[in-house]
């Protein structure tokens, strides 16, 4: 993990995208703030990811850009097949933990089973990554809890501190890490 500055600290640091993954390619769940809330227009889904407040915007019947370059949480375009939202989802950030590569395409499917229920189904199709396709699914269930607010700041007040104890580190010999626990950070070489 490189210390040098602001622009090397993981993107969860710098409030850029959840570590969770929740947004995707292939919405997951993480350790909390899970809850994701759909908001659709006639030409466009937004799905808004607790975690974060990660944001994908979603063009329904809408084509690909070529030129479009990779986005957070990749370039995704729906349709709908029947009752059903299928979208695709291609070129996501290089410097976000994705599923898929810049190769790959993530085919999701949205079904509504009853009033409170949505069938989540992916797809991954990505042979710079693996050796066949693979799928998964997961229920997405309504819940009558608000959206709550994810507290990471832009800019992260502590980054100064983390760069800072970064620095105190390495002026005494360490080496800076994000070690097991309540020890991450702290690399000192033993006293001979």
């Amino acid at each position: 993990m490189n210390f040098d500055g602001p622009e090397t600290r993981p993107l969860a640091e710098r409030c850029l995208m959840s570590f969770s993954g929740s947004a995707g390619p292939v919405m997951q769940n993480g350790m909390y703030n899970n809850t994701f809330q759909f908001v659709q227009t006639p030409d466009t889904l937004m799905i808004n990811v607790e975690m974060n407040h990660d944001a994908r915007i979603i063009p329904i019947d809408a084509e690909f850009n070529p030129l479009q370059p990779a986005k957070w949480a990749g370039d995704s375009r729906g349709w709908y097949e029947g009752d059903t939202l299928v979208v695709e989802t291609r070129k996501p950030h290089p410097g976000q933990r994705a599923l898929i590569s810049e190769e790959g395409k993530l085919t999701e499917r949205f079904t509504r089973w009853s009033e409170d229920e949505i069938l989540y189904e992916f797809t991954v199709e990505d042979p710079t990554l693996y050796t066949s396709t693979w799928k998964g699914e997961m229920a997405l269930r309504r819940t009558d809890e608000p959206l709550h607010e994810y507290a990471c700041h832009e800019g992260n007040y502590a980054m100064p501190g983390i760069l800072g104890g970064a620095r105190k580190i390495e002026s005494e010999g360490g080496t800076p890490s994000l070690g097991p626990g309540i020890t991450a950070g702290i690399n000192v070489p033993p006293v001979e």
